[in-house]
């Protein structure tokens, strides 16, 4: 099943040995790109860049990761899907680590993850005690709107249910890859928080992202 070939786009497995590639392509395409970082000031790549990298590295060592590449461009990267198992100890573990991060645009967007997660009640909710969290999935610039980000979720669904995960769960921030995972891969949404109801301690929205991205999903597909 893995790898997966087709119009030229080839997904396997994401290894440790990829992730200097993979670092420079969330930089390019994802860390600026999704609603929680349009127009951020601050180099959200590099904050708690140390601890980051653990972090990624020790999601794709489980070998639940997926990178694309197209054959037609040379093997250039054109797509990611970082995964990773998750239980209750384990989610416990990220909210507590999300709560300790300084106010930095890295802390504020994983503490408002955590919330959101935590208001989902995932496991409860979903009568599981593991499902698969797909953590970041992002795609070239020039691949957008040509079915590469579904080839890349329905091969990770497939990947999931090969290992025995019943659920696969992912948090969207953005309108459109939530509304392309609602309507062409069938995903639940189970949970939301809009952004404006998200606030400082001076009640202040912390995030203010262009129309149409309005809210933050947590979606769900049995597996």
């Amino acid at each position: 099943m893995i790898p997966s070939q087709r119009n030229g786009i080839t997904i396997r497995l994401m290894e440790e040995s990829d992730y200097p590639i993979v670092k420079v392509f969330m930089r390019d395409y994802f860390h600026y790109d999704e609603p929680m970082g349009i127009g951020l000031e601050e180099p959200i790549h590099l904050l708690n860049e140390e601890e980051a990298e653990e972090g990624y590295l020790s999601v794709i060592s489980q070998g639940l990761s997926l990178i694309a590449f197209d054959e037609n461009k040379g093997g250039l990267l054109v797509g990611i899907a970082l995964a990773e198992r998750m239980d209750p100890s384990i989610l416990a573990k990220q909210h507590r680590e999300a709560e300790e991060l300084e106010p930095n645009a890295l802390g504020r967007s994983r503490q408002m993850i955590a919330q959101v997660e935590r208001d989902a009640n995932i496991f409860e909710r979903c009568s599981v005690r593991i499902y698969l969290n797909l953590v970041a999935v992002s795609v070239h610039a020039s691949m957008r709107g040509r079915g590469l980000l579904s080839h890349l979720a329905v091969t990770l669904m497939k990947l999931g249910r090969s290992r025995g995960f019943p659920l696969l769960i992912g948090s969207s921030t953005s309108y459109y890859s939530a509304k392309q995972a609602m309507e062409g891969l069938g995903m639940e949404c189970i949970h939301s928080l809009a952004y404006a109801d998200y606030k400082d301690d001076q009640g202040r929205p912390i995030y203010n992202p262009p129309a149409p991205h309005t809210h933050v999903r947590v979606l769900a597909s049995k597996l």
